[in-house]
């Protein structure tokens, strides 16, 4: 994003006692709201997986796709038709 001076960037509002009891629990230590919710944000934008990645197995399935050999030697044929 662009580097533009706090006053000047559109102000967000949060209307949630608990959001507000954490923010105040995590700028305790003089850090701003905005860098809080930034850093929050940022974390979600980095966790977040393609469809291909949340649909994946969790282990990887081994399937053997190969099918069992015909063995017509060992097949009784019937001849009584």
């Amino acid at each position: 994003m662009q580097n533009v001076a706090r006053r000047r960037q559109p102000p967000i509002t949060i209307r949630s006692a608990r959001a507000t009891a954490l923010l105040a629990r995590l700028t305790a230590n003089g850090r701003s709201q905005a860098e809080v919710i930034e850093e929050a944000l940022e974390r979600l934008a980095e966790r977040r997986q393609t469809l291909a990645q949340a649909l994946a197995p969790a282990v990887p399935l081994d399937f053997d796709w190969e099918p069992p050999c015909a063995q017509l030697a060992g097949a009784v044929p019937d001849l009584d038709d």
